[in-house]
């Protein structure tokens, strides 16, 4: 467990252990996993981390850093990611590509009894790149990203290579080389694509597409608060009626059409854990299940009773 929170202390990662009241106290006690893992800096400024864990104790992650592309590939096991609101679950051969920052923190989930190997590729932002990745370009692509966590599968060759621990047995020189060239591989098939949900183009400037951007990831990071449209338009610099023909011009769905879908995908991922509809309603921010049975039906084409 110490090893864990000092990981956690040089990079900014709070852990969690579920079931252990104090773990400072414990922790030369109890063993959390056993395997290894390899962290490699690369000149182009991504960090390269390949883990291989047999996990003995079920551990949860609360990453406070900042990166303007992180990803994260299941090569063996599962792992369940959390930014804000929204939750997804990886597999073997799948993949996350993401932001990383402060204000939503990234929750990883690792539960107990499984190997979990997984390869880790931040992007440092205070790195040198190469000018085919420039800083600015990145952040550029990864501005129109409207999924605050992006899946993808990894191609079979791709994951063919990154399961042999990939350069392990070479001198650093080449290994260095070898990784620099999947990092380069992974951000090419990773980086999500500039589509707004409708396919639509929006007609709103870069700065107003920033500041509905910011509302819009608001609305999904946190759908259970109470809103209002005078609070939220305040939020964009807009007024109420621009916010709301804006809104719905760039994304497709008004601002509380949009709040609803989120509130329900919320109250989807309760269910399937096993929530009662009753749970699920009051958790995703309805107040009476009734109502949220019917919003519930008339999106998904299903009761929420049906959800297992």
């Amino acid at each position: 467990m110490q090893d864990f929170l000092a990981f956690g202390r040089e990079y900014g990662i709070n852990y969690r252990f579920p079931g252990i009241d104090h773990p400072e106290a414990l922790a030369g006690d109890l063993t959390i996993a056993r395997g290894r893992i390899n962290e490699t800096p690369l000149p182009s400024g991504f960090r390269f981390t390949y883990s291989d864990l047999t996990i003995l104790h079920s551990y949860e992650s609360v990453s406070l850093g900042h990166a303007p592309l992180l990803m994260v590939i299941v090569l063996e096991g599962q792992v369940r990611l959390s930014v804000g609101a929204v939750q997804r679950e990886l597999r073997s051969g799948m993949a996350a590509s993401l932001q990383l920052r402060p204000e939503y923190a990234l929750e990883a989930y690792q539960a107990a009894g499984q190997r979990l190997k997984t390869v880790v590729l931040a992007f440092d932002p205070g790195g040198q790149i190469p000018a085919q990745i420039e800083q600015g370009s990145l952040r550029t692509l990864l501005r129109g990203v409207h999924d605050p966590v992006v899946l993808w599968e990894v191609p079979p060759f791709l994951m063919a290579m990154l399961d042999q621990s990939p350069g392990v047995t070479l001198p650093a020189l080449q290994r260095i080389l070898v990784l620099e060239g999947l990092a380069m591989q992974l951000t090419g098939f990773g980086l999500p694509e500039q589509v707004h949900p409708t396919g639509r183009k929006s007609r709103t400037s870069s700065q107003q597409h920033q500041r509905l951007e910011a509302v819009r990831q608001l609305l999904e990071f946190a759908p259970t608060e109470d809103y209002s449209l005078a609070d939220l338009a305040r939020r964009a610099a807009m007024s109420p009626s621009s916010l709301r023909s804006k809104f719905r011009a760039t994304y497709g769905l008004s601002v509380f059409g949009y709040l609803r879908k989120c509130r329900l995908n919320l109250a989807w991922h309760y269910l399937e854990q096993g929530y009662s509809v009753q749970q699920a309603a009051h958790r995703s921010g309805y107040r009476h299940a009734t109502n949220f049975a019917t919003a519930f039906r008339r999106q998904f084409g299903v009761s929420p009773k049906s959800v297992d």
